[in-house]
């Protein structure tokens, strides 16, 4: 008995982690070529890495409406493969996604697609109505229903012209495959020009730039972080002891381990003492989520902006296991080749933005964490000690914590207890 041929249409999926969208950095198939399932369709940039998307289904690749550079929002029609189906309904309705069946770009990427019969005009008249009756198979639409508008076909390059010219697309005849409207159906069509609102910056050569893609996370993280109703505490201590320590363990050391490794080691010994702070909160359900073990976030400088991986289980880790792990992932994060476990399930972060300059700030909680420790430039100050005026090696912190969680005193034993840790170092080398 022969199989019928279907076309798949495969949609981007929701992959959780706030991601609506994502861009296209390289196309890696083209129309008509045969693809293997697991095979790459293209190089995707999200708002946390640049990873592959491969082809969920074994096929031939009818159609990829995609091209270098466009942005892709969850839910829209990335490819459509024809591929074998066993007999079966005529049509088989477009399945939603539903919470939880996501998980990530490299891994279920079927999400949120639907697979209908073959044929070369696109979606069949029979298809719509099936699936305007919730595919019951009938034909008919509820009387109720509002009319099946078929959505009109058009190559990106077409859409973005008939939008700047305020042309409707479902008015104008296409000539490509499928009916498909292409550049050249619009070249006869009149296309107004309507004057720029505001002429000075273009005649000052002022150019609109969109943001990337990691950009726009991040502005969308900060205005979540911007609503929080957080509370700050300020203070410093003195790190000459830890500074003579890091030049003992890296006398006879190949790794020389870096300050911020010590000041995780540091962080993650004072959350187990205050747990609170190793949390995640849910404003929605009005409820936190506790960590049994403290998974740091270590904020780093990328040319394309702030990203945060985490370096997980730390209370296990030494500090040059510690120091090791900062190193691969900070360089991972500069090669934007994170993985997505690895900038997941963070419970407290650390910005160690006194590295580049500055002594005091409010640096700003990552959703949905309740707490951020700033680390500002070590720096000599003359201090007092037994009466005498003396210079020594001062270390600015900066602690902001979510004030709905968080109360003020124990914001500040916590940072006590970092402080502590931090002045006397050989602590951080005990278990």
């Amino acid at each position: 008995m022969s199989h019928e041929t279907a076309l798949f249409e495969f949609r981007f999926p929701d992959i959780g982690e706030g991601l609506t969208e994502g861009t296209i950095v390289e196309l890696k198939a083209s129309a008509g070529q045969e693809l293997k399932a697991g095979q790459t369709l293209a190089v995707v940039e999200t708002d946390k890495v640049v990873t592959e998307m491969p082809s969920p289904v074994a096929g031939v690749l009818v159609e990829m409406p995609l091209v270098k550079g466009q942005v892709v929002r969850v839910g829209e029609v990335v490819a459509r493969i024809r591929t074998a189906a066993a007999p079966g309904p005529a049509v088989a309705a477009i399945q939603e996604p539903t919470h939880g069946e996501a998980s990530t770009v490299v891994g279920r990427l079927e999400v949120g697609s639907g697979v209908l019969p073959a044929s070369s005009e696109g979606v069949p008249a029979a298809a719509r109505r099936a699936i305007a009756d919730n595919g019951n198979g009938n034909g008919r639409a509820p009387a109720d229903a509002p009319p099946v508008r078929e959505k009109v076909r058009a190559s990106p390059v077409a859409r973005k012209l008939a939008a700047d010219a305020g042309i409707d697309l479902s008015q104008v005849a296409g000539t490509g495959p499928a009916g498909r409207i292409l550049k050249r159906d619009l070249a006869t069509r009149t296309v107004p020009r309507a004057a720029p609102a505001i002429a000075e910056p273009a005649a000052l050569g002022v150019t609109a730039h969109r943001l990337s893609t990691l950009r726009l996370a991040i502005a969308s993280a900060m205005e979540k972080s911007q609503a929080i109703p957080a509370a700050a505490v300020h203070d410093y201590t003195l790190v000459d002891d830890l500074l003579q320590l890091r030049r003992d363990v890296n006398e006879n050391s190949r790794d020389r381990v870096g300050l911020l490794a010590f000041f995780v080691r540091a962080a993650v010994k004072a959350l187990l003492d205050f747990p609170l702070l190793s949390s995640t909160y849910d404003p929605e359900k009005k409820e936190y989520h506790a960590f049994p073990e403290p998974h740091i976030g270590v904020a780093v400088d990328t040319e394309d902006g702030l990203v945060v991986p985490v370096v997980k289980n730390a209370a296990s880790l030494t500090v040059a296991r510690i120091h090791q792990e900062i190193v691969r992932l900070t360089e991972r994060a500069r090669q934007r080749s994170l993985l997505l476990e690895e900038i997941r399930g963070g419970s407290f972060t650390i910005s160690n933005f006194g590295s580049f300059s500055g002594v005091y700030g409010n640096p700003m909680i990552l959703p949905p964490q309740v707490g951020i420790l700033g680390i500002g430039r070590v720096h000599q100050e003359p201090v007092v000690k037994g009466g005498a005026v003396t210079p020594a090696s001062v270390l600015p912190l900066s602690l902001v914590v979510d004030h709905r969680l968080i109360d003020g005193v124990y914001a500040c034993k916590f940072l006590s207890r970092f402080m502590e840790l931090v002045t006397r170092p050989l602590l951080l080398l005990t278990a």
